[in-house]
């Protein structure tokens, strides 16, 4: 992975957006380990999304920049969740703490499958493990995570590269592609888009496929 393999630290920040209006937050992080990458960061949303909530996510990237654990804690007012998520000898376990009660599940986790989580961070993994001409897809197995539980839902991913172009950010002007998000076999009217630059960093993202409505957006990126 691109990030491991110049020993670089990045961290960045992202606004969020619920139709069209600033509702949130992330910062994040990124720092070589001598297992590979850690990925850590906290995202706040508030009204007028409809689900106000924060939480807190650390993950953990082998060498060659795949998801081997992942540990969300969410909050939704006074309720508090932890889920701990691991790969073990390709098998996905979790283990989910929320109200005094423990549930567990656990499912294949495949060399070829990718980990699909509310940070923008999950796409980036995404592209430094595979390459994307301009017109290409991808189609793969994909463990999804998020609410109520922070658990998994198998399903199937289409990723595809549909424009190169630039993007203005606020710290200048940046070469990037664009890529449209489905889950077959729901149409692709139903995904998403991003626009990544060409080390994968999603710059801007859209929740509809056409990128008319702003999703979130990169405002603060350093690398050290």
């Amino acid at each position: 992975m691109r990030v491991v393999s110049t020993g670089r630290r990045v961290s960045g920040r992202y606004r969020i957006f619920f139709h069209g209006v600033e509702c949130g937050e992330e910062r994040w992080r990124l720092e070589p380990s001598p297992d590979g990458l850690v990925a850590s960061g906290a995202q706040e949303i508030l009204a007028p999304h409809p689900l106000p909530n924060r939480h807190e996510y650390r993950a953990t990237l082998g060498p060659d920049g795949r998801l081997t654990g992942l540990e969300i804690h969410w909050s939704v007012g006074a309720q508090r969740l932890l889920a701990t998520h691991r790969a073990e000898a390709g098998v996905w376990r979790v283990r989910i703490e929320f109200g005094g009660h423990v549930k567990e599940q656990q499912g294949d986790y495949p060399e070829f499958c990718e980990v699909d989580y509310a940070t923008h961070l999950m796409s980036w993994f995404v592209l430094a493990r595979r390459d994307f001409a301009l017109g290409g897809e991808h189609e793969f197995p994909v463990l999804r995570i998020g609410p109520p539980y922070m658990a998994v839902s198998p399903e199937r991913m289409r990723m595809r590269c549909v424009e190169a172009g630039f993007v203005e950010t606020p710290f200048g002007r940046r070469e990037a592609k664009r890529y449209v998000v489905s889950l077959p076999p729901q149409p692709e009217s139903d995904g998403y888009s991003f626009w990544a630059d060409p080390d994968g960093v999603v710059l801007e993202s859209h929740d509809d496929p056409g990128g008319q409505r702003t999703w979130m957006q990169l405002m603060e990126l350093e690398r050290r």
